[in-house]
């Protein structure tokens, strides 16, 4: 399997750090990532799931680093959810608007969120 012009540009200089089987798994992966991954706004995703095959490759993270990634992600995101909820709250308490909708919103939380956290669902 020939990788694209487009491939070994992404690569950069990893592609010197590999060997030609190396390059030709990064070719069958980054074919399978898109497959996973087709829709043009889904480009961040493709191109995390193809710098993970190469830092594999090349030794430099392993799957356990992974694991610790995402689950240091998914405290970050829990936290920074936490924060938006109560924004929209205080939203809601502080200047009562019509819909709680446009709290949540403004917040970047949905509705259903916002009614559980005033106690309303």
């Amino acid at each position: 399997m020939k990788p694209s012009d487009d491939l070994m540009a992404w690569l950069g200089p990893a592609a010197d750090e590999l060997t030609p089987e190396q390059i030709e798994r990064v070719t069958a992966e980054a074919r399978a990532i898109a497959e996973r991954y087709p829709d043009p706004d889904e480009q961040p995703e493709r191109d995390a799931a193809l710098s993970a095959v190469v830092q594999y490759l090349l030794g430099e993270t392993t799957p356990e680093d992974a694991a610790h990634e995402l689950s240091s992600a998914r405290l970050r995101e829990q936290r920074a959810f936490a924060a938006a909820t109560w924004m929209a709250v205080m939203l809601v308490r502080d200047n009562p608007v019509r819909y709680k909708a446009v709290a949540a919103q403004r917040a970047g939380i949905d509705r259903m969120s916002l009614l559980k956290a005033l106690g309303e669902r």
